[in-house]
């Protein structure tokens, strides 16, 4: 709640212990460029580093009366145990458990402040005379890791939506506290836009949520970092409903894959599958089991990473490049049986019963998108070549024919 502009900070300090500590603070050193978003409908103080959002606190704001200002400001002023002027009285409450301002306060406004409370019960209400109250274990942590000179932005915004740093993606409709402002379904997707999350949700669903004014962020989707043969891309994977989507497009550049997608039949089309696509906005997205259809190699989810990585591969007879991709059988490498066939000069035949066979051996395979893919660790059974996975390189090299001349002494 607002001070009075004398807070005879010397005297507070000599008579009750009161300690005023300069502007400086032992910023954490993985936390750079701070700064503060409070947002009065939600009853949140956010913290960012940079455009990254770090964490979100629940406050109390000004009541609808003596309502919190709306604004740029910037922390000028940081107090531990901060004395109390209740205005119009002339008093000094000490530092303590009958002082409403608990033990810190950081100043970002004459008169106006963040600081703790005595009376936790109204965190997430709109009771103060317009400071922001926080819970004294968070606005003692947020004390720690903010110096003077941290901006302060109080924003008025009905809608939120937010990318949590675990890559969860939600919305929350908040209610109309001060009066000022009422929601709209544009409002909402141009949001979620800006996030790169337009389409994810549907335009009955946020209708919905704007009715029922659920008053908390309402998770939707996840998002998770995509990397191939170990470098990271700008745009992410999307979990949603469950659901793992990839972006095409930007694999495809990073694996140099040729696809193209039809329009009309809404899929994408590869060199040997074609799947179905997904437009979410201005992006393309398959499957995740699709991708790997259409670009092979090896897919792993690294949960420890929230990443998603695909390791693409190339297929060499001879140092010759074979057409077909590579992909993954029960974690091994898989090289199409008909294209190492065709390479080698030798004839796939098919029984009956679905078994294919080369030179009269049956070939032990597993059928991806129709067509069967013998393990790396097969190879040399079935057509006597040799097998080696240079990493490196990524790719798959095959020498036939392939003699062992000497001893092994």
């Amino acid at each position: 709640m607002p001070l009075i502009a004398v807070r005879a900070v010397l005297l507070a300090a000599l008579l009750f212990g009161t300690l005023v500590t300069p502007c400086y603070s032992r910023l954490n050193p993985d936390l750079a460029s701070l700064n503060i978003v409070v947002n009065l409908p939600s009853r949140t103080l956010e913290l960012y580093s940079g455009a990254d959002f770090v964490k979100a606190y629940p406050i109390a704001i000004g009541k609808p009366s003596t309502p919190s200002p709306l604004g740029q400001f910037s922390i000028f002023e940081k107090e531990v145990n901060p004395a109390w002027y209740p205005p119009r009285t002339g008093e000094i409450v000490p530092s303590g458990p009958h002082n409403p301002l608990g033990y810190r306060w950081m100043g970002f406004a004459s008169l106006y402040g963040i600081h703790g409370t005595n009376a936790p019960w109204a965190i997430g209400m709109a009771v103060s005379n317009g400071c922001i109250r926080m819970y004294e274990k968070d606005v003692e942590e947020l004390f720690e890791v903010v110096p003077c000179g941290t901006p302060v932005r109080i924003t008025y915004d009905r809608v939120k939506a937010r990318i949590d740093p675990d890559g969860r993606a939600s919305i929350g409709i908040y209610p109309d506290i001060y009066s000022y402002q009422g929601v709209s379904l544009q409002e909402a997707k141009a949001k979620l836009a800006a996030l790169g999350l337009n389409g994810w949700l549907e335009d009955g669903e946020i209708s919905r949520l704007i009715e029922e004014e659920a008053d908390t962020q309402v998770p939707f989707a996840s998002l998770h970092t995509v990397k191939v043969n170990g470098k990271p891309l700008v745009e992410r994977a999307i979990t949603s409903q469950g659901v793992l989507y990839v972006p095409v497009w930007p694999v495809a550049a990073a694996l140099q894959a040729s696809l193209t997608w039809d329009e009309a039949g809404r899929t994408v089309k590869g060199e040997k599958q074609s799947v179905p696509g997904l437009i979410k906005g201005d992006r393309l997205y398959v499957t995740a089991e699709n991708a790997r259809l259409l670009f092979g190699g090896q897919q792993a989810w690294q949960p420890e990473e929230n990443t998603l990585a695909i390791d693409g591969a190339a297929l060499f007879l001879n140092g010759r490049p074979i057409p077909g991709d590579v992909q993954a059988v029960d974690g091994i490498l898989a090289v199409p049986v008909q294209a190492l066939a065709d390479a080698l000069g030798q004839k796939v035949t098919r029984d009956a019963d679905g078994a294919f066979y080369v030179q009269g051996a049956k070939v032990p395979c597993r059928l991806i998108g129709g067509s069967p893919y013998i393990q790396l660790t097969k190879v040399y059974d079935v057509f006597q070549a040799y097998v080696y996975w240079n990493q490196e390189g990524r790719c798959v090299e095959i020498t036939y024919p392939f003699h062992v001349t000497g001893g092994n002494d």
